[in-house]
């Protein structure tokens, strides 16, 4: 069971930091889709928070801004607007596939892209689509009775495993992501129930064309290292070329030493090398993915027999 004192919810970043300077031992909170099944009896038993502080209100943590190049989406946005909202679906058409992994409605409807994020968690699946989205997020924090804010790339404020480039009481105020109409969008992840799994591995995908060739190419990965991290080596490898399958199976070899766990190294490898394919291949729009990774295996089995005639 939660229990608290006092529950205070500010309205605005001034009430919020005149509150957190004067009142002290606070947990900060936005959706707790973390906090309250960890703290459910039998999990965490009863927990108790003198202070609890929920930014779910705060008006700049809210904002939802379009433009032609850039988009701002604060921080208390929940994953439901991602998997809903038309504009949404239209110019970042990766985030609503990310939500229908995500978590289910009723999850989706309280948990914020600022809280996961925030969390940092290496299987967390918003992270990599942010990061092909060329995120940079802004923090605020409160120095002299001043309001300060900086603005960052997402992949300096995520420093580690449950690490984040924030102080006590700083926010995370907002997320600056680019539009991307007229990209091919992919995102997936391993697990037999959609929504209700921790990724093992997860890939997001961004693919941009010019003609016959590939003009943009964006490709990260969460769930194998302690960081979500953009695939350079076969983006750049990509970009430029030709849309040919054999391109895309080259360049999916490219980045598998980014899987830092121990356990099922060569499985991890097997699944992240597929992918890669998978969502490279579902972002052009094509169909017959999974006999193009057959006749890749296929390719493999035969030169390995030949290698032992």
């Amino acid at each position: 069971m939660l229990r608290y004192d006092n529950y205070f919810i500010p309205k605005t970043l001034k009430e919020y930091f005149e509150l957190t300077s004067k009142v002290k031992d606070c947990r900060i909170v936005a959706g707790c889709t973390d906090m309250l099944p960890w703290a459910r009896e039998g999990r965490g038993g009863d927990v108790f928070f003198k202070n609890v502080v929920d930014v779910s209100r705060i008006k700049e943590l809210n904002v939802f801004k379009f433009g032609s190049k850039k988009i701002l989406l604060g921080a208390a946005t929940n994953y439901q607007k991602l998997f809903l909202d038309k504009k949404i679906r239209k110019s970042l058409k990766v985030l609503p596939q990310v939500s229908v992994w995500f978590a289910d409605d009723q999850i989706r409807e309280l948990a914020t892209i600022g809280g996961n994020i925030v969390n940092a968690s290496p299987a967390g699946d918003g992270m990599p689509a942010f990061l092909t989205l060329n995120t940079k997020v802004t923090v605020a924090s409160f120095k002299n009775k001043k309001i300060i804010k900086a603005k960052m790339p997402l992949q300096k404020f995520v420093k580690g495993r449950n690490k984040v480039a924030l102080n006590k009481n700083d926010l995370l105020v907002d997320f600056e992501v680019e539009n991307t109409d007229g990209y091919g969008a992919c995102f997936e992840k391993v697990g037999h129930r959609r929504s209700l799994v921790i990724s093992t591995v997860c890939v997001s995908s961004l693919v941009k064309l010019n003609k016959s060739k590939f003009q943009d190419v964006r490709v990260a990965v969460g769930g194998v290292c302690e960081v979500p991290t953009r695939l350079t080596k076969t983006e750049n490898f990509l970009k430029g070329k030709s849309i040919d399958e054999n391109n895309i199976y080259a360049a999916s070899k490219l980045d598998l030493d980014v899987i830092q766990s121990r356990s099922r190294r060569e499985y991890r490898k097997e699944v992240l090398q597929n992918f890669i394919i998978r969502s490279i291949l579902k972002s052009l729009g094509k169909t017959n993915i999974d006999e193009t990774i057959q006749k890749f295996d296929n390719k493999i089995e035969l030169k390995m027999e030949g290698a032992h005639v």
